[in-house]
């Protein structure tokens, strides 16, 4: 995979620290004041903001990998994850990759809470709203712009919060199919 990186949600930077470690071009951005402080401290390249203002800034085609951890299954409904996904075609390269990880329809948390849309619930008071993936929406998200490379569902930590989580990787679809 290429050299320059793009985190969603990175969080304190976990994520991008191990990448700088790896000689990748890393770069993100979350929404959380406390978390950017963090990661900031630790001079990594992370930024305050919305992910999809964050995404449209970028110039076209200058992204060999965007990735997240998570990200998606936020209090996002489907015409913002449509926005998001096409923000990220348009910052990758031609078949850059789309790397991310959601929660699943299958997941123990999945149910729980108030439904406030379509397999969206809200966890309050031991979380937040929360969209989580089927392999159907998923693709319905990946369109024909993408192609999927690689998918498989695992549980994650089974102790006081397991989860359950689909991994996609998308490749960007060449860019005469765009």
């Amino acid at each position: 995979m290429g050299r320059a990186w793009v985190e969603l949600g990175g969080g304190y930077g976990r994520d991008l620290a191990e990448l700088g470690r790896l000689g990748l071009s890393a770069r993100g951005v979350d929404a959380s004041a406390a978390a950017i402080a963090i990661a900031r401290a630790s001079g990594l390249p992370v930024v305050r903001g919305d992910a999809l203002r964050f995404l449209s800034r970028l110039p076209e085609r200058s992204v060999d990998v965007v990735f997240s951890n998570l990200f998606f299954n936020m209090d996002f409904g489907e015409e913002e994850h449509r926005q998001l996904f096409a923000a990220v075609r348009r910052a990758l390269v031609p078949r850059g990759y789309h790397a991310y990880s959601v929660r699943s329809v299958s997941d123990p948390w999945y149910g729980k809470g108030k439904p406030v849309g379509p397999d969206m619930f809200d966890l309050d008071p031991d979380g937040p709203v929360m969209h989580f993936f089927s392999p159907g929406y998923a693709r319905r998200l990946r369109g024909d712009r993408f192609r999927l490379v690689r998918s498989r569902a695992t549980d994650e930590d089974q102790g006081r919060f397991p989860v359950r989580v689909l991994y996609f990787l998308d490749q960007k679809r060449s860019a005469g199919r765009n």
